[in-house]
């Protein structure tokens, strides 16, 4: 019984506690090499800073328990830790030199459906975007309130997925003049329930905020894309510009224009220098990254004993006119992209049919190459032959007004097929059938797909016709009605 009433009295206390999330003060046991890297940055107050860590050296005092990884963020002045696979959010403030103290400013209690998401600064808030959680690949975003301290979804028109992995990089850019989300590509997450299995989408997505809608740019660039694989650095927004660096190459990356290249042969050297001579090879923990016009290589040792190099950037050292894309938007390809061959039914049917037609496009040209000009000469004469004398005097008849650039009459084509006297039904009737029957013979003695007499509407009187000999064929037809006047 006096248990029963000890817990009952827990319970009232800790429902009297408050709860909200700004009383929550902390002093996190930071690690040496951590306590290090916050010392060096927080030196800088104007410059905006945002680093991604997935590795164990930066937990920022944070269990595995919690977390797979932490979001830096330095924004103004201030500075904030965003919990991936949480929602807990803190920020951080220098009381001295080694000495920080952690204020969590979130109010929210679930955790596990964040992994790997991606943190970005827009308009001075925090938007989070992608990541893993509950056994799903997650396909919208959200973004920190300030007012109820809750992170709030961004609905949005349609929708993307992403996540952020040591295994696969990704490029992104937030490019708040233009107000635009940048990224190199999505993923698709196949068979969900059924199975886990996720894949690339080959592709340079962005999403528009004016418009609160995902945008295809087009496939991404495999060379491009094969630098990625390998980018060794932290991904560092300079201006307009993406900074990177892979296999010892310091690249610069410009969405908005469609370009990336790498920079000038000395900016180059001076980079590969300074990085050898840093590192040299050693276990010691090493990251890159961008405050203001300087982009830093960072040493920290286990002990807490931090060595840098810096290198100073400038505009100058980008040559865009020497750069590749970034993305090909060639028609064909987003056509092949939105079919994805191989998957879907529609995609088979779509392919299968413009081989058929290909094939027989080319069968049709070789047959047409395939046919000797005398053989083809032999033909001709062989409809002349066989057709009536009232269907050579209508050919005679066109092919001599045609040359006179003139038209045939109604009238004297009635007269020639002796239907002058009809009536108008009857004359029509007539004239339609003759040149049928002369076009079908056509076809048929020399294997073309034309027709030899073509019709077209008077410009003046659109109910009269003007018959003429089809133009690819009068060079044949001028000696088959000379050689037989």
């Amino acid at each position: 019984m006096l248990n029963k009433w000890i817990l009952l009295a827990l319970f009232v206390i800790a429902n009297k506690l408050p709860v909200s999330s700004q009383a929550i003060q902390v002093i996190n046991p930071l690690s040496k090499v951590e306590i290090a890297l916050l010392d060096f940055i927080t030196k800088d107050s104007s410059h905006d800073l945002a680093l991604n860590f997935l590795n164990e050296e930066f937990r920022l005092g944070i269990t595995k328990k919690l977390s797979n990884g932490t979001s830096f963020i330095k924004r103004k002045g201030k500075v904030f830790v965003q919990i991936l696979g949480s929602g807990r959010l803190y920020e951080i403030t220098k009381k001295s030199q080694g000495n920080y103290q952690f204020t969590r400013i979130d109010s929210t209690i679930h955790f596990g459906s964040n992994f790997s998401t991606l943190n970005w600064m827009y308009k001075d808030t925090l938007f989070q975007f992608g990541g893993t959680g509950f056994w799903k690949v997650r396909d919208y975003m959200s973004y920190f309130s300030n007012n109820t301290h809750e992170w709030e979804i961004y609905n949005t028109v349609n929708t993307a997925s992403i996540s952020l992995s040591d295994k696969n990089s990704i490029l992104y850019f937030m490019d708040e003049k233009l107000g635009k989300l940048y990224l190199s590509n999505s993923i698709k997450q196949q068979d969900f329930p059924k199975t886990l299995t996720i894949s690339d989408i080959d592709s340079s997505i962005v999403y528009d905020f004016a418009k609160r809608k995902w945008e295809n740019l087009g496939a991404l660039n495999p060379t491009l894309k094969e630098l990625i694989k390998k980018q060794e650095s932290q991904l560092n927004p300079f201006g307009s510009y993406l900074i990177f660096h892979s296999d010892l190459e310091l690249y610069w990356l410009n969405f908005s224009n469609n370009s990336y290249g790498a920079f000038t042969t000395s900016k180059q050297a001076e980079f590969r220098e300074k990085y050898l001579k840093l590192y040299n090879n050693n276990r010691d923990y090493s990251i890159q990254f961008v405050l203001g016009s300087n982009y830093y290589l960072i040493k920290v040792t286990k002990e807490g004993v931090l060595n840098f190099e810096s290198i100073s950037l400038s505009f100058n050292d980008i040559k865009e006119a020497t750069g590749d894309v970034i993305y090909s938007n060639d028609r064909f390809v987003q056509i092949m992209k939105v079919l994805e061959p191989g998957e879907p039914i529609i995609g088979n049917a779509v392919i299968v049919l413009f081989i058929i037609f290909t094939y027989n496009f080319i069968q049709h040209k070789r047959k047409k190459k395939t046919i000797p000009d005398e053989f083809l000469t032999i033909l001709y004469k062989n409809f002349y032959s066989g057709i009536t004398i009232v269907e050579k005097e209508l050919i005679q008849t066109i092919f001599q007004c045609q040359m006179s650039n003139e038209q045939i009459s109604i009238k004297t084509i009635n007269k020639i097929i002796g239907v002058q006297q009809k009536d108008i039904l009857t004359q029509n009737k007539s004239r339609s059938d003759h040149f049928l029957r002369i076009n079908q013979k056509f076809k048929l003695a020399t294997r073309s797909k034309e027709l030899l007499i073509i019709k077209q509407r008077e410009e003046t009187d659109k109910r009269q016709f003007n018959y003429n000999i089809n133009p690819q064929f009068l060079k044949q037809i001028e000696g088959l009605v000379l050689n037989n006047q």
